[in-house]
Formats: structure tokens, C-alpha cells, sequence
């Protein structure tokens, strides 16, 4: 190999290099199964529109591993069926949190969540879940109860140092570049 070659293929070449192979596809994603109960209970009165604001509280477990507790403050319209909020599962230092968007289902709830952060060994996590909710009593007699299965997906965390050091050294190629 000449010299010439070398040097464009020298460090910052093999980082540009890596750095365009993370970036060319997604993050490798893992998916989490999980599966809980628990309670959805009205917080007021629907508005003018029907929108119902309610809690869901639950006690979870993601791959099997049980002690995550589910945090679910969303709006449901009962007229149009749909419904909108927020979520967090956590457990000790860990926890997943984002936004959800439901429709109404026979005896239930399809929901859609779009994970935008989190902490302990989800920090900065990105990804999105879907599940089904199961009402198992009457929700003209809250609190009602529930279960729920589902799956979430979150980019590796691996993954995302990998990209993160690709991205700096495509920074450090171009400064280098510049001076």
C-alpha cells in the first residue's frame, strides 16, 4: 500500500468509515416483552368535548422480570373513541417514560407508545411499543381493573456509543480538515 493511501486511509479515514456504516442503517433495536395489571381510575369529570381524564397505575414485568410500577396520567374522548397522555414504568434507578395514543377496543384499549427518554439503563432512550389492554370490570364502576401485554423497543445501548463515537470522529476529521 503507497504512502498516499495510507494516509487517506489513516485513522480519521477508518472513523469517517465506521461512522458511515452506523449512520447507512437504523440502531440495532431490542425489544422487551411486558406484560402487567392494575387500575384505571377517572381523576375528574369529562369536559364539554367528553374528554375523560384518567389514572392508570399498575405493577409490571418486562421480560419476566417483575417490580417495574406503571404511571399513566391520559385523556380519553368518549365520544371518538381515542385518547391521548403520558407513561412511565420505572423500577429502582431504571425507568422508560414518553407519550401514548389509544383507541378504543371491544373490552379494551390498543395503545401506541412512543418512548422519548428515560434513566439508569435506558438514559437517553428512543423507541416506540404497542399493546393491548384488557378492561376486567366494569368502567362505568371505577376504578376499573386491567391487564396489559406488550412489547417496547429501544435502540441498544451499545449501539447508540458506537454511533455517538462515530459522529466525533467524523467532527475531529473535519476540524482537522479545517486548521
Amino acid at each position: 500500500m503507497n504512502r498516499s493511501r495510507r494516509r487517506r486511509w489513516g485513522s480519521s479515514g477508518i472513523v469517517r468509515a465506521l461512522a458511515l456504516l452506523l449512520l447507512a442503517g437504523p440502531a440495532a433495536a431490542v425489544t422487551i416483552s411486558f406484560e402487567g395489571s392494575g387500575t384505571v381510575t377517572p381523576t375528574g369529570a369529562p369536559d364539554e368535548f367528553g374528554n375523560l381524564p384518567l389514572l392508570a397505575t399498575g405493577a409490571y414485568s418486562f421480560d419476566g422480570d417483575p417490580g417495574w410500577t406503571l404511571l399513566s396520567p391520559f385523556v380519553f374522548s368518549l365520544g371518538g373513541g381515542t385518547g391521548s397522555g403520558t407513561f412511565n414504568f420505572s423500577r429502582a434507578s431504571d425507568s422508560l417514560f414518553g407519550s401514548l395514543a389509544t383507541v378504543g377496543a371491544p373490552g379494551g384499549f390498543l395503545l401506541d407508545y412512543t418512548i422519548t427518554g428515560g434513566t439508569g439503563g435506558f438514559a437517553g432512550a428512543a423507541g416506540w411499543g404497542r399493546s393491548v389492554v384488557t378492561l376486567l370490570g366494569d368502567p362505568s364502576s371505577p376504578p376499573t381493573p386491567y391487564s396489559e401485554t406488550g412489547s417496547l423497543h429501544v435502540p441498544e445501548p451499545g449501539t447508540l456509543a458506537l454511533l455517538g463515537l462515530g459522529l466525533a470522529g467524523v467532527g475531529l476529521a473535519r476540524r482537522r480538515r479545517a486548521g
